[in-house]
């Protein structure tokens, strides 16, 4: 079922609030105004409504795709958990892959050399003792003395 008739049939359902709520925390006020010329989407779904308009459309297909991730991890015993690397963080080929193969890094940018974490593209997931390596993007080392850092990790509920 699209989204879209999803929350018009069922617009008090947990999925329905779930999207209400990520819209008015993902979408600022400004944003929206720079892209409409109003408010209007904030303020029907402020009201409970939801908004007949091809962006909002396309926010709730994404939102149902974020949705069913998260009722899919949550199925999972024991329960999965999301994690990302900081920036500045030394390489680690047991928490991250990353999404430059070695044959385009620099000589003095090789893995041997170090690379820190410049930001994470793809979050990691661990379920039980199993990891699903996050995918980051490396620079080059600022400090030779750079210490490993440990990755945030976040139980999403």
């Amino acid at each position: 079922m699209k989204a879209k008739e999803y929350l018009a049939e069922k617009p008090r359902s947990t999925f329905a609030k779930f999207c209400r709520v990520k819209y008015l925390r993902l979408v600022h006020p400004k944003m929206e105004a720079s892209f409409f010329g109003n408010m209007n989407q904030r303020n029907l779904l402020n009201a409970g409504e939801f908004p007949d308009t091809p962006f909002f459309t396309s926010f709730a297909e994404m939102a149902k795709r974020v949705w069913l991730l998260h009722c899919l991890a949550f199925s999972f015993e024991p329960q999965a958990s999301i994690f990302q690397v900081k920036k500045g963080c030394r390489f680690s080929d047991v928490y991250m892959e990353s999404v430059i193969d070695d044959m385009s890094l620099s000589s003095d940018q090789s893995l041997e050399s170090n690379p820190e974490v410049a930001f994470t593209v793809v979050p990691g997931f661990r379920i039980g003792k199993t990891v699903i390596q996050c995918q980051i993007y490396l620079s080059r080392s600022q400090n030779n003395n750079s210490k490993v850092r440990k990755h945030s990790s976040t139980r999403q509920r």
